[in-house]
Formats: C-alpha cells, sequence, structure tokens
C-alpha cells in the first residue's frame, strides 16, 4: 500500500514539474481590463516605492511616445522626486524636498512595475519627472504612462471591444488575425506601416496614445482634391480635440472623413483625420517631427479611432502588426455639440472655438474663452476630458443645456447635436 502511494505521489509530482516546464517554454503573459477616456486607454498598475512597499497607479498606454512620464505627485510618493544629477534644470538645489521644478526632469527607473501581478520590464528606460503640461495628467486622471519602450519588449494585444490587454513574453502568444508588416525603432519602439490612400503611397505610425488620427495637412489637402466630395469641418471636436493646447491651433485645424484607407493589407473605411498645419514653433510640420522617432519618415499618425474596431496585436520581435475586426466603424463619433475645449489648470474648461461647417459655426450664442461650467447635470470642473466630451453627444437634433461663464457672468444656452462629420 505504502509503495502503491509512493508511485502515486511520484507520478504527481513528475505531472506538476512537467506542468511547471511547459509553462517555463509557454512564457509569462497577464491579461487586464483597461479603460477608455477620450479614446485613450487606461490600466490599472503597482509601482514599488523606495521602501519596497507597493504603491497603485494608472498608467495611459502609449505606443506613441518611448519616454515614461509620471507626475510629480506620484514621483513625491516614490521618493523619486529629485532629478538624476540632484539639481533642478535650472541648476538650483534638487535635494528631494518634493516641491516641483517647474521644467521636467529625468529620474532613475522605478524599481519595479507590476501589471496584473506581473513584473514589468522598465530596465534603460528614460524617466521623466513631468511637472508641465499639466494637462497629461489632468485630463485623464493618470499618475504615468506605460511607453513605446516598455511594450517594445512584449507581444501586446489591444482588444478594444472586450476591453483588455495583453501583455506577453515574445513567442508565448500565437497571432491571430489579418498580418500586416510593420517597421519598428529599434530605439523608441514607435510602430509604423506603409499605407495608401486612393493615389498616395504613405506611412503612418501606430499611436494608441493619441485620442484621435493626425497627419500633415498638406497631405491630406492633396488627397482631399481629387475628391471635392469628402466630408470635411473645421476645429477640432469629440475626440479631434486632442488636448486643447496640441497641436497648436486646434480650433483652426481641418477635420476630413476618408472612405478609404489601405493600411498595409487591412482596408479601413470612414476614417477621419486632422490635417496639421506647419504651425510648429521650430517650424517643422507633423510628419517631420514624428519621424525623429520613427523607423523611416511618416506624414502622421493613426489613432485609435482609426482601428478601434478591431483585436490590435502587435509582435515587436518580428515587426508584425495582427488586425481582427470586431465591430463596425463608429460613424456616429462626430455626433455631438461643435466645440472645441481647453482643459485649464484648476480643472475647468473653456471653450477654444466653435466648429464651422460649409462656412457656418455650429454653435450660436458661445464664444471662444467663455468657460463651461455644466453639461446637463454635469459639473464639469474636476471632470476627465473623456466625461466632458461624452456629455456633449448625442443624435442630432438633440439639445444639450450648458451652463457657461463671461466676463463673470453666468448664462445658459440650449445647443444642439450636429452631425458634424459624415459620410453622406
Amino acid at each position: 500500500m505504502k509503495s502503491k502511494f509512493a508511485r502515486l505521489s511520484a507520478a504527481i509530482v513528475c505531472i506538476l514539474l512537467l506542468a511547471s516546464s511547459c509553462q517555463g517554454k509557454k512564457g509569462r503573459s497577464v491579461t487586464v481590463p483597461f479603460t477608455l477616456d477620450h479614446n485613450r486607454m487606461l490600466v490599472e498598475a503597482e509601482i514599488r516605492r523606495g521602501d519596497g512597499s507597493w504603491r497603485k497607479a494608472l498608467l495611459w498606454v502609449d505606443t506613441g511616445n518611448p519616454a515614461f512620464f509620471i507626475s510629480a505627485a506620484l514621483a513625491g510618493d516614490l521618493g523619486m522626486d529629485s532629478p538624476v544629477t540632484g539639481g533642478d534644470p535650472a541648476g538650483g538645489g534638487g535635494g528631494g524636498s518634493g516641491e516641483a521644478s517647474a521644467q521636467p526632469f529625468e529620474i532613475p527607473a522605478p524599481l519595479g512595475v507590476r501589471i496584473g501581478g506581473m513584473q514589468i520590464d522598465f530596465t534603460g528606460v528614460k524617466t521623466m519627472v513631468m511637472t508641465q503640461p499639466y494637462w497629461l495628467f489632468s485630463t485623464m486622471h493618470n499618475d504615468a504612462n506605460l511607453p513605446s519602450t516598455v511594450l517594445m519588449k512584449y507581444h501586446v494585444v489591444f482588444d478594444y471591444c472586450g476591453q483588455r490587454l495583453t501583455i506577453a513574453e515574445p513567442g508565448s502568444i500565437e497571432p491571430r488575425g489579418t498580418r500586416v508588416p510593420a517597421s519598428v525603432h529599434p530605439g523608441t519602439g514607435i510602430v509604423q506601416i506603409d499605407a495608401v490612400i486612393d493615389q498616395d503611397s504613405l506611412s503612418f505610425a501606430l499611436d494608441n496614445g493619441a485620442s484621435f488620427s493626425f497627419a500633415d495637412a498638406d497631405v491630406m489637402e492633396r488627397v482631399c482634391a481629387r475628391h471635392p466630395g469628402v466630408p470635411r469641418l473645421t476645429g477640432t471636436v469629440g475626440c479631434a480635440n486632442m488636448w486643447g493646447w496640441w497641436p497648436p491651433m486646434e480650433e483652426t485645424l481641418p477635420v476630413f472623413r476618408l472612405p478609404e484607407i489601405m493600411w498595409g493589407s487591412l482596408r479601413l473605411t470612414s476614417v477621419c483625420i486632422v490635417g496639421v498645419t506647419g504651425v510648429f514653433p521650430d517650424g517643422y510640420s507633423l510628419g517631420q517631427r514624428y519621424s525623429v522617432k520613427s523607423a523611416r519618415p511618416v506624414s502622421g499618425f493613426l489613432g485609435p479611432n482609426a482601428f478601434k474596431a478591431f483585436r490590435v496585436e502587435i509582435d515587436y520581435a518580428n515587426e508584425a502588426v495582427y488586425f481582427e475586426k470586431e465591430a463596425e466603424p463608429d460613424v456616429d463619433e462626430m455626433n455631438l455639440v461643435a466645440l472645441t475645449l481647453r482643459p485649464r489648470a484648476d480643472g475647468g474648461y473653456e471653450v477654444l472655438g466653435i466648429a464651422v461647417k460649409n462656412g457656418k459655426p455650429l454653435v450660436e450664442g458661445v464664444e471662444q474663452g467663455d468657460l463651461i461650467l455644466r453639461i446637463g447635470d454635469l459639473n464639469v470642473n474636476g471632470a476627465t476630458m473623456g466625461t466632458v466630451v461624452d456629455a456633449l453627444r448625442g443624435a442630432p437634433g438633440e439639445v444639450r443645456t450648458l451652463v457657461l461663464e463671461r466676463g463673470g457672468r453666468e448664462f445658459t444656452i440650449e445647443a444642439k447635436v450636429e452631425r458634424c462629420l459624415a459620410m453622406d
């Protein structure tokens, strides 16, 4: 009897060892839920403090930025609020007093980051404490981002419809969907895919950290000149209203809805893109600025509005992106009260501009600089940008009650939801 028990125990041990061995070969992976706010993906994480304890943090998943941006509040709580050099960029004393420098400064990478219990490798990732621009954190209520230089170490899946993020070691997932060859910058992890729009051969980065798709205005004008009927709007609204502070002059930029883009072998339909004019202080176009961190020149980037109907899988090691369609494009994404907004440092929002279509402003009674206090029952102060923009959405013809302030005086208007940019 003892012998049988011993043999049974030995067999169980062998099975467990074999299972453990197989699991080791398969590699580690984790799948966690995420939320979307203003089209941006947010995931919960834990970051290790200097004393070894762990602090919860909300990360903005960002395939478009190679640096790890963290808020001054998070840096202070982690005990990492001093620059690497021991002084602030202006040359004053650092010393870890907890007072934020007026300028971004570099600190060592965190001692540990976990997502869903899985240790995430931040080795060698440039880590910056960003005291400005404040809207990197206030518009999403996030603590930091999850940059491309970290994501590129893994095989990642963005399941938009299921709202799940998977991070896995390379080779541990069997890819699925339409395979599209990509180029990955070996230093920044920026992914780009060649595209064709009508007769134009272009290239776009894949930027899920942006709220929308943006490209050089001259490229978009050239494409649309061959199709005079392409719907267009002046002024960024909805998720096209990227930050309110970037790109410059958002309220004057054209927005186009293209019938089709071939992104590699993937056919994207009814894609809205903002045309960005060459208004950057250094004189560079959007494409030129973005091309500094991509493997080859790009004309801009496609954001979640272009691929949110897909399960998107990035195999960084083999420079490929897999797309699996899970829904139809959201053709109602631009149905809303047509205001361009700007978040303020005090948590409020102001009107940056009123969108214009066919030469006519789409909202009456509102002026640039007006403060928005309430939209219906929503007190906008302290709300995320996604929450505020969503409150402006609805079916065309519906009315949204806006309480605004101008020159210290409150007033109310009834604003109609417009079908701002649709394929007729």
